[in-house]
């Protein structure tokens, strides 16, 4: 989830972040080693050719406050996990790698700060936060000195690799096109949207949805509007059960605790065979935590543990280390971004900044914890499967994973 998204919007955010329970200190650094799992991202530790005649020190600015926390506090957590993995098997080009984090609580004139401080700190790499209004000030302080990868940001201009900018995750038309290409593929003939103009996530990942879904054949009968700060979904929930005839898929990237009364509100107008789908958001905020009225809702995802990745081996090895990551998907990751600075480091055998934006930029198939990354001709924004989920008992699981046949323009 990403994109400058107004403070009433992120409300529940701030809920989840609060749960995190962020860290007051505003900078913290290791060398300790731990058992590696969940790839390496290529790097050979001890056994590889290269030797650095300095280490890879690699910089989170984490937003640690109430807006960021929801993605950042895990993800700072599982990217030290990650830190640790990697020196135990010895490092990259010989050396352990040095891991620092700054806090920049939501605040662009602290990110400058935070993003000075780092490079002043002798940072080869980034690891950036989720939203623009913070992003985008760390790149332009930045400004290709040092490689960024921004773990859970799903906004295209974010990625910028002639400036060193990078995400981690698939990006909002590819998310949004896996959800209507999975729709699509479960037959759903007729959509309506539950978009809101006040941010551009909420509104451009249902136009990104439309475009898919009609492009696999479906049509989209209604979009409807809604506040970021509404409560009460009764007047579009009404409009929405006297369509004629009935849709059978409803698309929206909306938030807990909104999304929550919506399906309150759906189920109790009678609309039980209506199939809702979400963004990441429905991860991000948790949907499941609505009860059961949450049963049977898709959403795309980050990720989730299988056999064929390294998630539940991140996750064991943080429980071993006394590490809970909360959300999933963002700790895993922050592992991917670790993994893809220490392998760009190892392969050019090299900590200058300039170098690994390079290297990243030509990545093809690199083992990460979530799976494979490709950077190699992407402009920054990697080819990475989707991840779609259902609630059932009131839990996430895994349906299926994609990547789409079109996706939309951004």
């Amino acid at each position: 989830m990403s994109k400058r998204i107004v403070a009433v919007a992120l409300a529940p955010l701030a809920l989840l972040a609060a749960a995190c329970g962020s860290d007051d200190s505003t900078s913290s650094s290791t060398t300790t080693t731990a058992e590696t799992a969940g790839g390496t991202g290529g790097t050979g530790g001890a056994g590889g050719d290269c030797a650095l005649d300095s280490p890879l020190k690699i910089g989170f600015a984490a937003d640690l406050g109430e807006l960021g926390a929801f993605s950042d506090q895990p993800g700072s957590e599982a990217a030290k996990v990650q830190v640790d993995l990697l020196n135990k098997a010895g490092g990259v080009g010989g050396k352990p790698i040095e891991y620092v984090v700054k806090d920049i609580q939501g605040d662009p004139a602290a990110t400058q700060r935070a993003a000075q401080e780092l490079l002043d700190d002798g940072v080869s790499a980034l690891i950036g936060p989720p939203f623009s209004n913070t992003g985008i000030p760390l790149l332009d302080t930045v400004n290709g000195k040092a490689p960024i990868i921004y773990m859970a940001s799903t906004d295209p201009q974010l990625a910028d690799p002639d400036r060193g900018g990078f995400l981690a995750s698939f990006s909002d038309p590819v998310q949004s096109a896996a959800a209507a290409e999975f729709a699509a593929e479960q037959g759903k003939k007729a959509a309506v949207l539950f978009s809101s103009p006040e941010d551009v996530y909420f509104s451009g990942n249902p136009k990104y949805f439309a475009e898919a879904f009609e492009e696999a054949g479906g049509t989209v009968v209604r979009d409807f509007s809604f506040s970021l700060a509404d409560e009460d979904f009764s007047t579009q929930v009404n409009e929405l059960a006297k369509l004629s005839p009935a849709p059978d898929v409803l698309f929206t990237p909306m938030v807990m605790p909104q999304i929550g009364t919506l399906l309150q509100q759906i189920k109790a107008a009678g609309m039980e065979d209506l199939t809702v789908i979400g963004a990441d958001s429905f991860d991000a905020t948790v949907v499941w935590s609505a009860g059961p009225v949450a049963n049977g809702v898709y959403f795309a995802a980050h990720t989730f543990p299988t056999d064929d990745n390294g998630v539940q081996a991140l996750l064991d090895a943080a429980s071993a280390a006394g590490v809970e990551i909360e959300t999933i998907s963002f700790g895993a990751l922050a592992a991917d971004a670790v993994q893809i600075l220490a392998h760009a480091a190892e392969t050019a055998c090299s900590t200058d900044g300039p170098t690994l934006i390079e290297t990243i930029n030509t990545i093809k198939d690199l083992e990460v914890t979530t799976g494979t990354v490709t950077y190699d001709g992407t402009a920054g924004v990697p080819e990475k499967d989707v991840s779609i989920l259902t609630v059932t008992d009131e839990k996430p699981a895994l349906e299926t994973t994609l990547r789409p046949a079109f996706i939309p323009a951004d």
